[in-house]
């Protein structure tokens, strides 16, 4: 019987073997370095650095820094301020909303689905009214409607005038809270909705209750999985911050705006503006990869 002999050029060969040539270890372990880098980051500091030294060497740049330093503490209080209030709310709503509710057996059950149901419903309308508005009709809703309304209701039962504006930081922050609550509840719900649902069966198989499974089981995997929107959502709450100018109060933009009024430099000072609210937003998204990665490790380790 004759034997089919194949063509040595069909054998496919390691490219490391018959003496090929090897990347030494220590080589390799530079080349490994160099290639995951954040090339990114070292060029985004280079840019910023070189800017700051510019700005502090020229004197016109320098004194519309200077008169943007306070602005940049009303814009990161603001900030702040609103996002926490509105991971409260967010978390709150989101753990509502991630169930639908369904009446239940027994007195106390059958209540406790009713109570349900009402706060479902509330938060629904909530949640859908606020993200079909725009973030600048819920500011000026919030300054010129709800407070003057619920400054008049305050001083015809109290008797007394009550020292409440709608064009302050006050009211800025509770609106730019509302307004992300709506979106952050979203995140919330569907992190929460994301866990296996055999795990919250087997943890009220072992008898935990609704509020252990949620601490101890739940938040903890949803909150891995959310980080990144959350962060997302935070960088976006400092670029939108700028829009409290509309009530008259003193961030950068609204600084800004009034001292390119006056002084007519208005391509240096936005230029000024643009970097700083470049420069706080990089520094959030090196904030968010830092947490990122620590509860990476954190999850790692356990």
């Amino acid at each position: 019987m004759a034997t089919i002999e194949y063509p040595q050029d069909d054998v496919i060969l390691d490219p490391l073997e018959e003496g090929a040539s090897r990347p030494a270890p220590k080589q390799s372990r530079i080349l490994h370095v160099l290639f995951n880098l954040p090339w990114w980051a070292f060029f985004m500091g280079g840019v910023g650095l070189f800017v700051a030294v510019s700005i502090a060497a020229d004197e016109t740049y320098s004194n519309i820094f200077n008169q943007l330093k306070d602005g940049v503490r009303v814009t990161l209080t603001v900030t702040f301020s609103s996002y926490t209030a509105a991971l409260i709310i967010g978390a709150i709503i989101g753990i509502i909303r991630a169930t639908k509710p369904q009446l239940r057996s027994g007195l106390r059950n059958g209540i406790l689905s009713f109570l349900h149901m009402i706060l479902y419903n509330v938060t629904t309308v909530y949640v859908e009214v606020l993200r079909g508005l725009p973030i600048v009709t819920v500011l000026l809703i919030g300054a010129f409607i709800i407070t003057p309304e619920i400054r008049e209701y305050l001083e015809a039962t109290f008797n007394t005038e009550i020292q409440l504006r709608g064009m302050s930081m006050e009211t800025a922050i509770i609106a730019l809270s509302l307004a992300y609550g709506a979106f952050l509840s979203e995140v919330f719900r569907a992190g929460i909705q994301s866990v296996d649902k055999g795990q919250i069966e087997a943890a009220k198989a072992l008898g935990l209750t609704s509020w252990q499974t949620m601490r101890h089981i739940i938040m903890p995997q949803a909150f891995r999985r959310i980080l990144p929107p959350l962060g997302n959502d935070f960088i976006a709450m400092i670029k939108d911050s700028s829009l409290v100018t509309l009530l008259g109060v003193n961030d950068v933009t609204h600084i800004a705006k009034k001292s390119s009024g006056s002084s007519f430099k208005v391509l240096e000072t936005y230029l000024t503006v643009a970097v700083i609210y470049l420069s706080m937003t990089f520094l959030g998204s090196l904030l968010v990869r830092y947490i990122e990665r620590w509860v990476g490790q954190d999850k790692k380790t356990r």
